[in-house]
């Protein structure tokens, strides 16, 4: 049953501690006739080079160097990124494994790791229970699912899965010390109990949530090492937790929490959600991105942070920190087409939309006349201001733009400021960009197209009527 995977694998060193022991690891592989092999380890999502071994002779491949290796699961892998097969690296790190092309994992023999012959027991084993049910569900194919013969097939599978549970479950309890058994713990679900109140629909994912962790060591570096930490990470984060930011922000110091004292672990994951936020998908997360940095990046050392990164972080923080769903609007007192100074603030409608944009943006120009039939039919019901800002310095063609346009609003130039650099102050990098403001001037919606507008406007009036 060889299992051929191609993989994509970043050509980084992975960092370890200085040994003078080392590691040695010999690898014979008959019938592989390549000239090397590559080691390869997981990184969160990532796969990353180790070492390079060339041919000793005919399948014969050692390993060696005078550094420790991070414990993990690592991968023999061919010149052409082609997985022939995973073990495991721990304490030990001199041993031997041989097998062949035929069936890597199953024929495999190990000298010198009781890890791995315990793992690669545990892969004949759950083979064997695979091979069974495969076998129990063709003959299931010519039964009646209604028949007693059909329902004893079934209840043998029940039984091979939960014998496979079983032993994965003797070897967690009979090898605690080895990280064999942690991995495998690691794999563990949540069992939700079976008997719970029939009144509580929402049991099962209250249940889930508490118990999640359980069984999985955050703080565990060599987990990192595997494809189950960024795996255990998205399904907690993109299942189990409120879509909202201030929820994504608790449950990201919950799991930080659980990664202390690894400093490996606390870097890895602020590295994580400062990524996966720092051009969000979705409205008003850049809070995330915001909340990283000032709870992490300028408190502690997170792990290859030199200090110009950390200065990046930090100013690109503070500029997006005033923009912030929640956050006062920054003051602007611009120029209209009659020369005089307009302050947004003095509007007294419930919602003002500012909008950015520049008389040579086609999408702008789209935008626009998708606003105007927006703005002349609902502006009353909405109780809608739109303070409209171009970015153009060349005034008459600005005017010109509006005549032409007939945008029936308030228009103001940003190159003519009593209150600074618009620019600067809502952080404008490129055009249309809209921010939608409440009667306090709070900015309540940022980033969003016209078409979304309506949708906005209409759930903030929903709300306000239900308070």
């Amino acid at each position: 049953m060889k299992r051929i995977v191609v993989l994509g694998i970043v050509f980084l060193c992975v960092s370890t501690a200085f040994s003078q022991n080392g590691y040695k690891l010999t690898l014979t592989i008959d019938g592989y006739s390549g000239p090397s092999v590559l080691l390869t380890t997981y990184y969160g999502n990532k796969i990353k080079l180790v070492d390079t071994a060339y041919a000793k002779k005919p399948g014969v491949f050692v390993f060696e160097g005078r550094q420790v290796l991070p414990g993990g699961i690592y991968m023999a892998v061919s010149p052409k990124k082609v997985k022939l097969f995973e073990f495991i690296i721990n304490k030990n790190q001199s041993f031997a494994l041989q097998t062949d092309t035929a069936e890597y994992e199953l024929h495999m023999k190990v000298s010198g790791s009781k890890e791995n012959s315990i793992f690669f027991d545990y892969l004949r084993y759950n083979d064997g229970i695979y091979k069974q049910i495969m076998g129990i569900k063709k003959t299931m194919k010519k039964e009646d699912q209604h028949s007693i013969a059909y329902k004893k097939l079934q209840q043998k599978i029940d039984s091979l899965n939960q014998a496979s549970v079983a032993n994965k479950l003797r070897i967690i309890q009979r090898y605690p010390h080895l990280f064999v058994s942690r991995l495998f713990d690691a794999m563990r679900e949540v069992e939700v109990p079976k008997h719970h109140p029939a009144t509580d629909s929402l049991f099962g994912y209250h249940y889930v949530k508490k118990h999640f962790w359980d069984h999985f060591r955050l703080n565990d570096p060599r987990l990192l090492h595997t494809p189950l930490y960024d795996r255990k990470i998205n399904t907690y984060f993109n299942h189990l937790i409120p879509f909202n930011p201030d929820s994504v922000d608790r449950a990201i110091d919950g799991v930080i929490a659980m990664a202390r004292p690894s400093n490996e672990c606390v870097s890895y994951l602020a590295w994580h959600f400062l990524v996966e936020y720092q051009n969000p998908k979705y409205m008003g997360f850049d809070k995330v991105f915001v909340h990283m940095v000032d709870h992490y990046f300028a408190k502690e050392p997170i792990e290859n942070t030199t200090p110009s990164i950390k200065k990046l972080l930090m100013d690109r923080a503070a500029k997006i920190r005033p923009l912030l769903i929640g956050r006062p609007a920054p003051d602007l007192i611009l120029m209209d087409t009659s020369g005089q100074y307009v302050d947004f603030k003095a509007i007294t409608k419930p919602f003002t939309l500012l909008l950015f944009w520049d008389y040579n943006c086609s999408i702008c120009k789209k935008e626009i006349a998708q606003l105007i039939p927006l703005y002349r039919a609902k502006a009353k019901q909405y109780g809608l201001q739109v303070y409209a800002i171009s970015i153009n310095p060349d005034l008459s063609k600005w005017k010109e733009a509006v005549r032409n346009r007939h945008m029936p609003w308030i228009n103001v130039n940003g190159t003519h400021s009593v209150k600074g650099d618009f620019t600067k102050l809502y952080d404008v990098h490129g055009t249309p960009q809209l921010y939608l403001l409440n009667d306090q001037k709070i900015i309540i919606a940022k980033q969003f197209s016209v078409d979304q507008l309506s949708q906005i406007l209409n759930g903030f009036i929903k709300n306000k009527k239900l308070e």
